[in-house]
């Protein structure tokens, strides 16, 4: 009887997989990385714009970061390790020179990158 409901449970599987509508992603999309195959996909724009059309919660403000400071903050932008504006330095950067964008929530931009980003951090990969 066991092996039964084996047979029945592999069966149900193989069926319900070959009946999956759809065909499947080839990559996972990761809400921290953009790549280059979806870089690839949008011609003539410049980092800012990439980010905005596909990962656009990344350069949302969530507010002050203190009381005393009531100005929102954005994400830091870096760029080979180094600290090369905020997000109007992205709209200085063509397509064609990134392999990839990296974005890094605060606890970790401040172990890469050290303390002082409390809307974390776009890393821009450039082509080599």
């Amino acid at each position: 009887m066991l092996s039964l409901q084996r047979t029945v449970l592999a069966l149900a599987i193989v069926v319900g997989t070959a009946c999956a509508s759809g065909p499947r992603p080839a990559v996972a999309r990761n809400e921290n990385r953009i790549n280059a195959a979806e870089l690839a996909a949008l011609s003539g724009e410049d980092a800012y714009q990439a980010v905005e059309r596909l990962r656009p919660q990344w350069l949302r403000s969530r507010g002050p970061t203190s009381v005393t400071d009531p100005s929102p903050t954005l994400p830091n932008v870096f760029m080979h390790g180094t600290h090369v504006g905020g997000l109007d330095y992205l709209r200085q950067i063509h397509l064609n020179d990134i392999q990839e964008l990296r974005y890094w929530p605060p606890g970790e931009a401040s172990a890469r990158f050290g303390m002082g980003h409390p809307r974390g951090v776009i890393e821009v990969i450039p082509r080599r």
